[in-house]
């Protein structure tokens, strides 16, 4: 993605901000907000403190839409409808990112852009400047970088050995390879959910190790096939897109894969006489909420 600037909005493409025929004159952010399950003591003074959780408030935007005259003001005001309604995303489980620049920095919500409309709706057959009010839906309250990081490792083939007796079938003579990889720094604030796990055969038995967790495979993946497990969608899919959720052993535990703030290892084993199976990690760090 191109680089944004500062106040500039990305929709899958749709940029608006400074610069462009459509920009912000105002955003409301929810900030933090706690959806608590507190319980008031039925018996006397005070409060018994539940579980918190971050609330998932939608963002207020404010827009301003201009063109050289009243056709070119409402021709972009449409343009800007098209991009806001979104069709294909409207399905259980669909979203979409909006980028934006803060400073220095590129940052990403995930969610659906929902309501769109004009201040005044007769502004759009005489005005060159139009005002709208919009509103988008997070599915998170948390921010990510808007640039991912990543750590690829390839196996180590595993080394050749003997019979061990007694033999237990299925028996092999090869030992399973071992990989490990160092994030030095992971980034951002909190652990980030942001994660996508690639393996990419050929691999038998593989699993992928990380600070807390694991993510083991259970069927063997030749040297075409891949798994892709994304930890924010909660989907383990093959390559072809087919779900591939059945193969996931179950010591696998998609709450607990995460990459923290800071340094951490990654580790990747299995059997893979070649050397040529990988492992790649993909992830954003988590920042803050706005």
């Amino acid at each position: 993605m191109p680089t944004l600037s500062h106040s500039e909005f990305d929709l899958r493409g749709y940029r608006f901000g400074p610069g462009h025929p459509v920009y912000l004159n105002g955003i409301e952010t929810p900030g933090l907000v706690w959806r608590d399950q507190d319980v008031l003591n039925p018996v006397a003074a005070g409060v018994y403190f539940g579980r918190d959780y971050k609330d998932v408030k939608p963002w207020g935007l404010k827009f301003t839409i201009t063109g050289t005259d009243p056709a070119e003001a409402a021709e972009n005001y449409l343009t800007l409808v098209k991009a806001w309604e979104a069709p294909d995303v409207r399905d259980p489980g669909a979203e979409v990112p909006l980028d934006f620049a803060l400073h220095d920095t590129v940052r990403r919500i995930y969610g659906r852009p929902r309501d769109l409309k004009l201040t005044e709706p007769s502004d759009l057959f005489v005005l060159e400047t139009l005002k709208a009010e919009a509103t988008f839906q997070p599915s998170s309250p948390d921010l990510v970088d808007g640039v991912s990081r990543q750590l690829k490792m390839t196996m180590t083939p595993g080394r050749a050995g003997g019979f061990v007796f007694p033999i237990v079938f299925p028996w092999g003579t090869t030992q399973g390879g071992t990989r490990q990889g160092i994030i030095s720094d992971g980034g951002g604030t909190t652990p980030t959910h942001d994660v996508l796990i690639e393996v990419h055969g050929p691999v038998s038995k593989a699993v992928v190790t990380g600070p807390g967790w694991r993510f083991g495979v259970t069927q063997n993946l030749p040297y075409d096939r891949s798994i892709i497990l994304d930890t924010r969608r909660r989907t383990v899919l093959w390559d072809t897109g087919a779900s591939a959720a059945g193969l996931i052993s179950p010591g696998t535990r998609l709450d607990d894969i995460t990459i923290p703030p800071g340094p951490s290892e990654i580790k990747f084993t299995g059997e893979d006489q070649s050397g040529t199976s990988t492992v790649t990690l993909t992830w954003r760090p988590t920042i803050t909420t706005l």
